[in-house]
């Protein structure tokens, strides 16, 4: 009985490497730091932004209040003095 559990568990030790497939940490993820994507620049952000509520300023029209709120939005966050 005593042999038989000890085949049995060095039959599955092969099965116990196959589990774990992830891999290594050398040849993983790179740092993000040294990432080669190209982040878009916080003022185009910003004026993208801008854009995208004075769209919503005109699509509103029909709808006071709600087109009131994107106006007091785009004067705080836009028109900046």
């Amino acid at each position: 009985m005593r042999q038989f559990i000890l085949l049995l568990a060095l039959c599955a030790l092969p099965l116990t490497g196959l589990a774990e497939k992830g891999q290594s940490i050398m040849f993983g993820d790179p740092d993000p730091v040294y990432s080669e994507t190209v982040k878009q620049d916080p003022a185009k952000e910003k004026a993208d932004y801008c854009n995208e509520l004075r769209r919503q300023m005109d699509e509103l029209k029909g709808k006071p209040q709600r087109r009131n709120a994107v106006v007091q939005r785009y004067q705080l966050e836009c028109q900046q003095r």
